[in-house]
């Protein structure tokens, strides 16, 4: 399991990030887990993107982690925005901030106030940055209310709540919140980029005269992929059934119109792992006669095709798991072939 650093020292921040991600699959680790100590950078940015990504960038290249950092300010209307950026170094302990906050607002109508906050992922191996910005609107208090919380949140009131984020539960604040608005979005980027993807890939056994139609794969980015050969077919889109996807494919690649006679038993399952990326590709094999069209290779994918009697399929140099998958295969095909006489 990959271990995910979260480059903060605040606890109540932890417990949040912590509380938000704990269903996916990381290791999280805090800045306290670490073998040595690592100072802290400054925070000289001026903006709360700004800083967030000055720390998000200096822990991950100081521990090679895969590093999630925050920054938030409190931007209060009345005040010109102050404290703004400087919300976690106006002087004094939580509650002195809060009174400092408070004092000076004293006899202001205008209580209108947002909190704007900036999570930033950083991975060392890829060097992809992902950026998550959040905010909530509220008013400021004239006075403390509730117990839970960090910093100015019993100060606090969220728009449309009647409830500061001090008289709210880790949860409820985590779907309210302007760090919980950023933290949606780094989920779904973490999900997208890390989480185990499924692939569903259905693959054409074009069979003519007793023989196997086969591509040879033209990827040269990639190559453990190019210049190998593989049944055609490719992964199933959104809002397509396989058969769709089996007909869809086989013309783009090959040029043929084909009829689906028969899926065989023999579904392999191909799996890729990696730092940053890890995916599962099931692969399915259909049985499927020519009904029309002509051999036309699409030049983007396939270097190039040749039909093999079924025997010799295994003496080529197949892409992946296809030589795994064929040899399973082999005897139902052939039952196929003669059931139905191609």
């Amino acid at each position: 399991m990959r271990e995910l650093l979260i480059a903060t020292t605040n606890a109540g921040k932890i417990a949040e990030i912590k509380a938000f991600l704990s269903t996916m699959p990381f290791k999280l680790i805090t800045l306290a887990e670490l073998p040595e100590a690592i100072p802290a950078p400054a925070e000289d940015a001026g903006s709360v993107s700004g800083n967030a990504l000055i720390k998000a960038r200096y822990y991950a290249a100081k521990t090679g982690k895969l590093t999630l950092a925050d920054d938030a300010g409190l931007f209060i209307e009345a005040l010109g925005g102050w404290p703004g950026v400087d919300a976690a170094v106006v002087p004094g302990t939580p509650d002195q901030k809060m009174d400092i906050v408070l004092e000076k607002l004293n006899n202001e109508s205008n209580r209108v106030a947002y909190w704007e906050s900036v999570l930033v992922l950083v991975d060392p191996d890829s060097s992809v940055e992902f950026l998550a910005h959040g905010q909530t609107n509220g008013v400021i208090l004239t006075e403390k209310r509730g117990t839970d919380g960090f910093g100015y949140d019993p100060i606090f009131e969220v728009a449309d709540t009647g409830k500061t984020y001090s008289e709210m539960s880790v949860i409820e604040k985590n779907g309210l919140s302007h760090r919980g608005r950023a933290l949606i979005r780094i989920k779904h980027h973490l999900q997208n980029t890390y989480v185990a993807k499924h692939i569903v890939v259905p693959c054409g056994l074009i069979i003519k005269d007793g023989k196997l139609l086969m591509n040879k794969r033209n990827d040269p980015h990639r190559p453990e992929y190019h210049d190998k050969w593989e049944f055609p077919g490719g992964k199933v889109e959104l809002h397509e059934t396989m058969h769709q996807n089996m007909v869809r494919e086989i013309a783009e690649e090959v040029g043929y119109e084909v009829e689906i006679l028969k899926m065989l038993q023999h579904i392999t399952v191909e799996s890729q792992v990696q730092k940053t990326y890890a995916y599962q590709v099931f692969l399915v094999p259909y049985v499927c006669r020519i009904t029309g069209g002509e051999l036309n290779p699409s030049d983007d994918e396939v270097m190039g095709t040749d039909w093999f009697d079924l025997d010799d399929v295994l003496n080529q140099d197949l892409l992946g798991d296809n030589a795994k998958m064929y040899a399973a295969f082999l005897p139902e095909l052939k039952e196929v072939i003669k059931e139905f006489g191609l």
